[in-house]
């Protein structure tokens, strides 16, 4: 008997040690001093979780930290409070703009049209009756003969095997006969079966009449066509704008409005166009509103005309200057003038003073600047390569500046904007640059604008009780509610060993609100999901009394069964 009871205490030692086998194992912690102050003790008060008390906890503000990228102090977080702080530099009104050395001025002058078509009466030649159109040399001709070919007799047997001949005639047929001729410099043309004649100066019906006595004279039928192929010997002159080309006269009557048509002479806007008539020595001025006005008499062109055309503009000249490293631009008409340094207005007046004395009358003029290099600021905005912002004559807000780079405003981040101007370091948000109730920020000349992008800290709710220890990761920016660590999939309620009607959120610190949930009902979820989580709440879910004795149970079972073995003496 003494040898089981020996047997039973060292299964019972064996299974004891082997639960506090982590106890059991020696630790030498040295301590040289004493600790007085003993565990807190935190008193607790527990709260019914209504969806009223619910939504009341869900408006209470709490604080929330932002990250900061940087070395040592930089890197740590910061509260959304001071974050939020804002310093403005002084209200400004935009000044204006100071040229400097390496910009661009452009100096456009209006040259006006000075002509009107009051400046010139038209003068018309005179009338002449239209003649029909006189051959010359160079043109062309084409003759088209038919000409009939006599057959001559022939001898052919009469039969096939036969020894006598028969004499057979075939009748006569007509051969056409093309021709072309070119009349050479000294008036004369050569034609087939025709030959040479005299035909400059001769109308194309008078040739026709020769060719035709001709061909009778000569015993030819006179069946024949004749037509001029190619003009070349009638010609104008059209000069649009110094810019000449010929044009070859057919035996069509032409005007000069039909002239001017087919060269797309026409009106156009602040233009004025003169035509001037050269003939046979004189010069007829006619304005272009003449011609086509319908009381304007029809004037036919002839051989030898010279017509100009003539557009009068108002045209804009443009001229762009550099400022030199002197400070000084060179514009035409101008002259050397100083800019540096100098508004738009002071260069417009002084330009107004030198031209009205150089032209003795007051000029058309604009000056502007079409490059701005001599001012910039420079933006740094973090994870984003710095640029260089140009300060024109157009004043730009900074708020402009900042949404032309892509940044907004958003829950996720907090936008820093640091400016730094005259040596004074100004901080702000950009929430708060565009309140309209603050002060309107413009970009000045080597400001320096440092953008950091402030992430807000992620917090922690513990989970504890019947079911495995968790730490769950709430977001400031996504605001994640009691509901999302209760019944999502491997949430706090998945554990089988959670007790539904004992969940308790923890809040706060001395006193310590337990807000207590019954969560057996699924319209509780209602309530959790009314519920939003705070930084370092903890979630306890008590443990099913079942659970507990389960665990206890399969602890025995191994040493009962021993027992059992011992009894029936199995174990030597």
């Amino acid at each position: 008997m003494n040898k089981s009871i020996k047997i039973i205490l060292t299964c019972i030692s064996t299974v004891f040690l082997a639960n506090c086998s982590q106890v059991l194992q020696k630790v030498d912690l040295e301590i040289n001093t004493e600790d007085n102050s003993g565990q807190e003790n935190f008193s607790v008060i527990e709260k019914t979780l209504t969806i009223n008390e619910a939504r009341k906890q869900k408006n209470a503000p709490y604080a929330r930290a932002l990250l900061k990228n940087g070395r040592g102090e930089d890197s740590k977080p910061v509260s959304e409070q001071l974050a939020l702080l804002s310093e403005f530099p002084k209200s400004e009104t935009p000044t204006d703009y100071k040229v400097g050395i390496g910009d661009t001025i452009t100096f456009s002058r209006l040259v006006e049209n000075k002509h009107s078509p009051k400046d010139m009466a038209s003068k018309w030649p005179r009338q002449t009756s239209t003649s029909n159109y006189k051959l010359g040399i160079g043109d062309t001709l084409a003759l088209t003969l038919i000409k009939k070919i006599k057959s001559e007799a022939s001898m052919v047997p009469a039969g096939e095997f036969g020894d006598k001949l028969v004499i057979t005639t075939q009748p006569s047929v007509d051969k056409t006969i093309n021709s072309t001729g070119r009349i050479g410099s000294d008036g004369s043309i050569l034609l087939l079966e025709v030959g040479r004649l005299e035909a400059s100066g001769k109308t194309l019906n008078e040739l026709r009449s020769e060719v035709r006595n001709i061909l009778i004279r000569n015993g030819l039928s006179p069946r024949f066509q004749m037509e001029i192929s190619e003009f070349k010997s009638q010609k104008i002159y059209l000069t649009i704008n110094s810019s000449s080309k010929v044009i070859f006269l057919d035996d069509q009557i032409m005007s000069i409005r039909d002239i001017l048509t087919s060269a797309n002479v026409g009106f156009q806007p602040d233009t004025i166009t003169h035509i001037k008539l050269q003939r046979n020595g004189e010069e007829y001025p006619i304005s272009l509103r003449d011609i086509y006005s319908e009381n304007a008499p029809e004037l036919n062109v002839r051989s030898g005309d010279h017509i100009f055309v003539q557009d009068h503009f108002t045209r804009i000249v443009a001229t762009s200057s550099i400022v030199d490293h002197r400070g000084n631009v060179v514009f035409e008409g101008v002259g050397e003038i100083k800019a540096a340094g100098r508004s738009l207005d002071d260069l417009r007046n002084e330009i107004k003073n030198l031209t009205q004395d150089i032209h003795n009358s007051q000029i058309k003029f604009q000056i502007q600047i079409t490059n701005f290099f001599s001012q910039n600021a420079l933006l740094s905005i973090e994870g984003q390569p710095g640029k260089v912002i140009a300060i024109t004559d157009s004043p730009t807000t900074l708020a402009n500046v900042l949404l032309e780079n892509g940044l907004s405003v958003d829950g996720k981040n907090i936008v820093q904007i640091n400016l730094l101007r005259d040596d004074k370091s100004y901080t702000f948000t950009l929430d708060s640059l565009l309140d309209i109730t603050k002060p309107k920020v413009y970009l000045q000349s080597r400001d320096r604008i440092v953008v950091k992008l402030l992430q807000y800290k992620e917090n922690k709710v513990f989970i504890l009780g019947g079911v495995s220890p968790q730490i769950f990761k709430i977001n400031p920016s996504k605001r994640e509610t009691l509901a999302d660590v209760l019944f999502t999939s491997g949430g706090a309620l998945s554990a089988s060993s959670a007790k539904r009607s004992e969940v308790y959120l923890l809040r706060g610190s001395n006193p310590v609100v337990a807000y207590h949930l019954d969560a057996q009902s699924p319209t509780r979820l209602i309530v959790a999901d009314a519920m939003e989580l705070r930084p370092n709440d903890i979630l306890y879910v008590a443990e099913q009394p079942i659970m507990s004795f389960n665990r206890t149970l399969a602890t025995i079972l191994p040493l009962r069964i021993l027992l059992r073995d011992i009894k029936d003496e199995n174990i030597p």
